[in-house]
């Protein structure tokens, strides 16, 4: 079993060596490029830190999800959903620091509202939450696409997309001189109120217990399918929020993609942190060095962008080929000792 893991691995690493060397570039000094641009300068420190925000927030929402084996693939589409419905109703909120929580409010809104969807349909029917997530995805992004250009279209009808929402309703920067705004504090606020949910409350014991067993489940009186179904409706709040904050907190107004792969990033972000509430603010602070190192070097022509979603994916099946060998030796030690 550890020959098959090590097997696994240099596989994957060889196939990452493999692309970058596809794409005309030394590995060596792509590393070394990636890290000179994203931890040896301010503005790559500053932007993997604004990109960290939204990040953490999505990757906390996976993680509920995640602990109960349900495999939420449609953040993207539930940032979308969020995003669209604060923006939407921006301009009959009040413009003072209340509006801006109720912005925020109608981002979670917009977000369950989106994951609900797929949570009614898991828990009434039994319907499989990754193919409904991921449908949802593509018809969020196409109703985005459509609003930007119709309904919700900018004054001028010139440019796909909205309207700047008021500039009362943008949260405010926490660091002079930055870009760097409040969504840092409201992420490190999820963190403290997603470690308590999981390990504190009852929801957190309910979300290992179907995540363990869903048999054993159902015979201690939880409901697996209706767990699935608050669970996708939760962590949709969470990427609503994220889109919420993105726009107040960065954009200013929505257009089509003002949020690129978060969602998939997300999804490896929680994994990497091993579902741990705790651990995702470093392990998207991670990623998004990777992100901001390998953006400037593919701005530049260095690599082709592409290549960042190469690394990601392989991160994500480097990540899964240790849980399993490592859930494999636990489980012979257990056998073992039994």
């Amino acid at each position: 079993m550890k020959r098959e893991a090590t097997t696994a691995v240099v596989l994957l690493v060889l196939m990452v060596v493999a692309a970058i060397l596809a794409a005309g570039a030394n590995p060596l000094l792509l590393v070394a490029g990636i890290a000179e641009r994203a931890l040896f300068t301010r503005a790559g420190l500053l932007e993997a830190l604004l990109r960290t925000i939204p990040l953490t927030v999505m990757g906390l929402g996976i993680t509920i999800a995640f602990r109960a084996r349900v495999f939420n693939i449609g953040m993207d589409g539930q940032l979308i959903a969020g995003s669209v419905v604060a923006v939407a109703l921006a301009p009959l909120l009040p413009a003072n620091a209340a509006g801006i929580a109720l912005f925020l409010l109608l981002g979670v809104l917009g977000g369950a509202l989106w994951g609900g969807i797929a949570g009614l349909i898991k828990a009434r029917y039994g319907g499989n939450e990754i193919i409904v997530t991921i449908m949802l995805n593509y018809i969020a992004i196409q109703l985005l696409s459509w609003l930007v250009r119709g309904p919700l279209q900018e004054s001028m009808r010139i440019i796909p997309r909205t309207d700047s929402i008021d500039k009362a309703l943008r949260l405010p920067i926490i660091f002079e001189g930055t870009r760097i705004h409040l969504g840092l504090v409201i992420a490190a606020a999820m963190i403290i109120l997603v470690a308590v949910l999981v390990r504190r409350s009852r929801f957190g014991f309910k979300l290992d217990v179907v995540g363990a067993n869903e048999h054993a489940a159902r015979y201690a009186g939880i409901d697996p399918r209706r767990i699935a179904g608050l669970v996708l409706l939760v962590s949709g709040a969470f990427a609503g929020l994220a889109g919420a904050v993105e726009i107040s907190g960065l954009y200013g107004r929505l257009q089509e993609g003002f949020a690129p792969g978060f969602g998939i990033t997300a999804i490896a972000v929680a994994l990497v942190a091993r579902l741990n509430p705790l651990l995702v603010p470093l392990a998207a602070f991670l990623f998004s060095l990777l992100y901001v190192g390998l953006g400037a070097l593919a701005r530049n022509g260095v690599v082709p962008f592409p290549l960042i979603n190469i690394l990601e994916g392989t991160v994500i099946l480097l990540f899964l080929a240790g849980s399993v060998a490592f859930s494999r030796r636990r489980k012979v030690a257990e056998a073992t000792d039994g």
